[in-house]
C-alpha cells in the first residue's frame, strides 16, 4: 500500500490500529497485556525503561492481531454469535461455546518474536523512514528455522510427498494461529512502499550506445577502459533485448558463448547471438544451463552481435575464454560474479553521459541512482518496447521459454550443453522474433 493510500486511511479512521472493536475477542485468541508479559518474561512487569517497552510492544502486537479483521467483518461476527447464543437460549441449551481458557503460562502463542518484528520496524529503511515488512518478517523465518533444529522442533509428521512439497506439522510458535493474524495485521498497518526502477527507453539504449561507440573508437585507450566500455555496452544490449532481470545477467557464461559463436553465425535459417546463462537458478535442482538466441541487429538499430563480440573479444585478448561475463574482484583478490551493485555502477555512469548529451531524452532532474536499475530497469524497458512495437503474446511466451524451465522446479531432464543446444536451434526463428522486433 502507498504511503498516501495509508495517511488517507488513517484520516478517514484515526483509531485504526489504535483501539479494539467490540467483538475482536470473538474472532482471534486474547490475552491481557500483564498475562503476555508473564507468559513472555515469567514475572509482572516492574518499574523499568525495559519494562515498559516490552509492554508498549505488547499492547502494539496485540492491536495488530486484532485489526487483521476489518470493523465490519468483526461487527458482523458478532451479530451473527449474538444471533447463535439467542438461539441456544431459547432451546435452553447449556454451554454453547466452549471454555474461553485460562491459557497456559507459556509463549506457546509468538508473542516474544512479535515484539521483536515491532522493534524491527523502527529500524532506518533504505527507501523509507523505517524498513519494510518484508524485511522484518525475516526474524520470524529465522526463528523458525532454528526451532525446527531443536529436540521439540523435529519429528514432526509430513503430510503428502515429494521432495519439495507436502505439509509438515510444527512446534514453531511462530506458526500459531494468533501469529499469523499478528503478521497479518501489522503488515496492513505497516503497508508497503514500492518504489520500481524507472523503465530505460529504446531512445536511451540509442544514444547511450552511440556514446559507447564514440568512446570506443579514441585511440590510446588502456586495455581496463576498452573492456568496460564492451561491458557496458554488452550490459545494455543484453538486457535489453533479452529482457533479462538483474539477477539474471551475472549468471551469462563465456565459455558455451565461445563454444557457439561460429555455429550461431553461420546458422542455416537464421543468423543469431548464442546467449548463454549458466549457475543455480531459483527453484531448479542443481546447477542448470539456459540457450536464449538473440537477434543480431534489432528492428531499431541496436547492433546485439556487435557489442558481445566486442566483449568476447577483449577477454580473449586477456587469455579469458571461461566464466562469468560480467565479474568483479573480491576484497580479496578472487574473481567472483559481479553483483547487481557492481553493473549499477557501469549503468548509471552511461545514463549520466546521456543526460548530459541529450536532455530531451533522459531530463537532467532525474536521479540516475535513486531511479535506475540493471535489477529491472532494462527488463521493463524492454517489455514497454515489445508493447509498443506490438510484439506478439507468444512471441513474448517464447522468449520467456527458459524461465518456464526454471519455474518447473527441475523436473525437466537435465541435459548437457549440446542437447541443450540443439533444443534451441530448433526453435531459434521463434526465440529470436522478440530481440529481432525491439
Amino acid at each position: 500500500m502507498d504511503p498516501s493510500e495509508l495517511d488517507a486511511e488513517f484520516k478517514s479512521d484515526p483509531s485504526r490500529f489504535q483501539v479494539a472493536r467490540d467483538g475482536d475477542h470473538a474472532m482471534c485468541p486474547f490475552q491481557c497485556d500483564d498475562c503476555v508479559f508473564v507468559n513472555v518474561n515469567g514475572h509482572y512487569p516492574a518499574p523499568g525503561e525495559a519494562d515498559s517497552l516490552v509492554m508498549i510492544c505488547i499492547r502494539r502486537v496485540i492491536l495488530d492481531s486484532l485489526w487483521s479483521r476489518e470493523p465490519e467483518t468483526v461487527r458482523q461476527n458478532l451479530n451473527v454469535l449474538r444471533g447463535y447464543l439467542s438461539t441456544m437460549e431459547l432451546i435452553a441449551v447449556n454451554n454453547p461455546l466452549p471454555s474461553r481458557g485460562p491459557f497456559g503460562v507459556d509463549d506457546s502463542f509468538g508473542y516474544k518474536v512479535a515484539i521483536a518484528l515491532v522493534l524491527k520496524s523502527l529500524s532506518p529503511g533504505r527507501n523509507s523512514a523505517h524498513v519494510q515488512f518484508s524485511s522484518i518478517r525475516k526474524v520470524r523465518s529465522a526463528v523458525s528455522n532454528y526451532v525446527h533444529t531443536t529436540p521439540s522442533g523435529v519429528g514432526w509428521s509430513t503430510i503428502g510427498g515429494g521432495e519439495s512439497g507436502g505439509q509438515v506439522f510444527t512446534n514453531s510458535p511462530t506458526n500459531s494461529y494468533w501469529f499469523r493474524r499478528f503478521l497479518l495485521g501489522c503488515h496492513k498497518r505497516m503497508g508497503d512502499v514500492w518504489i520500481p526502477d524507472r523503465a530505460i527507453t529504446v531512445d536511451e539504449i540509442h544514444v547511450a550506445l552511440g556514446i559507447l561507440e564514440e568512446e570506443w573508437g579514441r585511440s590510446g585507450l588502456e586495455f581496463g577502459e576498452r573492456l568496460e566500455i564492451a561491458l557496458t555496452g554488452a550490459l545494455l544490449v543484453i538486457g535489453f533485448t533479452a529482457a533479462l532481470r538483474g539477477e539474471e545477467m551475472p549468471q551469462i557464461d563465456l565459455g558455451p558463448m565461445n563454444k557457439y559463436w561460429e555455429e550461431g553465425d553461420r546458422h542455416a535459417r537464421l543468423k543469431h547471438v548464442p546467449l548463454v546463462l549458466v549457475g543455480r537458478f531459483k527453484q531448479t535442482v542443481g546447477e542448470k544451463l539456459f540457450f536464449q538466441p538473440l537477434a543480431q541487429v534489432t528492428r531499431s538499430g541496436i547492433r546485439v552481435k556487435l557489442w558481445v563480440n566486442r566483449v568476447l573479444f577483449m577477454y580473449r585478448k586477456s587469455g579469458v575464454e571461461s566464466g562469468p561475463m560480467f565479474r568483479a574482484i573480491s576484497k580479496k583478490g578472487v574473481v567472483r560474479r559481479a553483483s547487481v551493485g557492481d553493473m549499477d555502477l557501469l549503468l548509471h555512469d552511461i545514463l549520466r553521459q546521456v543526460q548530459v548529451r541529450r536532455p530531451d531524452v533522459l531530463p537532467p532532474d532525474v536521479v540516475v541512482e535513486d531511479e535506475y536499475s540493471v535489477r529491472r530497469s532494462l527488463r521493463r524497458g524492454s517489455t514497454s518496447e515489445a508493447q509498443n512495437a506490438h510484439v506478439p503474446k507468444e512471441v513474448i511466451e517464447a522468449n520467456n521459454r527458459w524461465r518456464k524451465h526454471m519455474r518447473s522446479r527441475g523436473v525437466l531432464p537435465s541435459m548437457d550443453m549440446i542437447e541443450r543446444y540443439s533444443d534451441a536451434k530448433a526453435s531459434v526463428t521463434a526465440l529470436v522474433r522478440y530481440s529481432a522486433m525491439l
